[in-house]
């Protein structure tokens, strides 16, 4: 417990100590942009969202909270290499301040980007983008439990960059999720690869190959795979994106655990301001074991103050055969981001 409490407390303190140092480098970076040129040049940028939830699961009380509170600094040192720190509060249910990104990227060409540090793992659409900017308030709850990064994010080292109609993004990492040392060799690979069909139609293809830690004392190495298929679609107020997910876990010799999922979501932009959503998404988390589906209708209302800050509700429909008491969720989100 104490290792946990020292750990989070250092943590804590060289987060807080990076971010000054970044803060400090944006005033002296301020002050002589006029003798250096366009060059370095940062901004602050974060976002909060106040959250009200309802969750109608027995012994779930109703409240208001801070669900992420985070900030970070992002700019260019030169015309091709740029950087973002970012930090606050991780996904949740946890709570404490942490280092979210940390990356630099040094732009070769369109065709060739390299990424290193800690980012978001390319694979699939939600989990590939900032949660700001998802439609619904939350990303589906079957991506959640199909993810196996925590934040969604890893350590690496990535290429990306596109070329005609097609885009790509690879990258190897620890394997252990964002904030988390590595214990074993090899390292993962992820990568997605994208087609944009026509202007407003984009499909990909999004594939994970690693290992990681199981048994009483973690001590074992067991493989796991990941395959996705997703498509994104936009014309004029209408956008369509669905993802269909399948996941194996190896944990034993013998034994596999394959889960798969989906969801696919609809909007449209009533006026400027205002944007409807429903979104259907679908889990099996064991493929060998009959009637254990979820099912999750999302109904959803964004209504946009200025850029991406909104005023979002959501209800979600849900129905777990395993679970019966998985009750309804309603959720009320103010997001302000700056």
């Amino acid at each position: 417990m104490n290792l946990l409490k020292n750990s989070f407390q250092l943590n804590l303190i060289t987060s807080i100590a990076i971010l000054l140092l970044f803060l400090t480098s944006t005033v002296y970076a301020q002050s002589s942009e006029s003798e250096q040129g366009s060059y370095p040049s940062y901004s602050l940028f974060g976002f909060v969202q106040q959250q009200f939830v309802d969750d109608l699961t027995p012994g779930s009380p109703a409240g208001f909270s801070i669900h992420r509170a985070r900030l970070g600094v992002r700019g260019k040192i030169s015309e091709n290499l740029s950087f973002r720190f970012f930090g606050g509060f991780i996904e949740p249910p946890q709570s404490n301040p942490q280092l979210v990104h940390a990356y630099m990227d040094y732009k070769v060409n369109s065709y060739l980007n390299i990424r290193a540090g800690q980012f978001l793992a390319p694979f699939g659409i939600e989990g590939n983008e900032g949660i700001i900017i998802n439609p619904a308030i939350e990303r589906s709850l079957t991506l959640r439990r199909l993810n196996t990064f925590r934040m969604f994010s890893d350590i690496g080292v990535q290429a990306f960059g596109s070329w005609l109609q097609f885009n790509y993004a690879v990258a190897l990492v620890n394997g252990t999720g964002a904030n988390r040392a590595e214990q074993i060799d090899p390292k993962d690979f992820i990568g997605r690869v994208g087609f944009n069909l026509t202007d407003g139609l984009e499909i990909g293809l999004s594939g994970h190959a690693g290992y990681y830690l199981t048994g009483q004392g973690l001590d074992e190495e067991r493989a796991r795979y990941r395959a996705a298929l997703d498509v994104n679609f936009k014309n004029g107020p209408l956008f369509i994106r669905g993802e269909l997910v399948t996941r194996q876990d190896n944990i034993t010799n013998s034994q596999d655990v394959v889960m798969n999922g989906g969801y696919l979501l609809t909007g449209y932009k009533l006026t400027d301001s205002f944007e409807a959503i429903v979104r259907y998404e679908h889990l099996n988390p064991n493929s060998d074991v009959d009637n254990n589906r979820l099912e999750i209708i999302t109904l959803g209302a964004n209504y946009y103050l200025m850029g991406r800050s909104r005023l979002s509700v959501n209800y979600e429909f849900r129905d777990d055969k395993v679970n019966e008491d998985f009750g309804n969720l309603l959720t009320a989100q103010l997001q302000f981001v700056f």
